[in-house]
């Protein structure tokens, strides 16, 4: 776990603020991993679509001074590059092989490299 040492301003919503970073990076760290690991970590529940946008609100934390400035142009282009993965066409609901299905496809090989470029910067945070 990358969060122990999250750059943070006490006025700026605190315990909060540092739960929301929390909850990101931890999306990041498990889209990072190899599909059926990501499976797993997700409960095989909803994976592609809860992964997507449990990354994406990251978006809600740039600018606030959670991270370097380099930090957050690879935080924006994960955000943009799964823009484009249509999770809606994915297979989706409970279970391991609907979701390790979805999570198999080749859009997300790309967004895996950029999530561990992003994990692989941020935890000099």
């Amino acid at each position: 776990m990358i969060s122990s040492s999250i750059n943070q301003d006490p006025s700026d919503g605190g315990s909060e603020l540092q739960g929301s970073v929390c909850v990101f990076i931890d999306a990041v760290e498990i889209l990072a991993m190899p599909a059926a690991e990501q499976c797993q970590a997700m409960g095989d529940y909803n994976v592609a679509w809860e992964l997507k946008d449990d990354v994406a609100a990251g978006r809600y934390l740039l600018g606030r001074g959670c991270f370097t400035a380099e930090q957050e142009v690879w935080i924006r282009a994960l955000i943009a590059a799964l823009a484009a993965v249509d999770v809606q066409s994915l297979s989706a609901g409970p279970g391991r092989a609907a979701n390790l299905a979805a999570m198999d496809q080749a859009c997300w090989e790309p967004m895996r490299f950029l999530a561990r470029e992003v994990v692989r910067r941020i935890s000099t945070i």
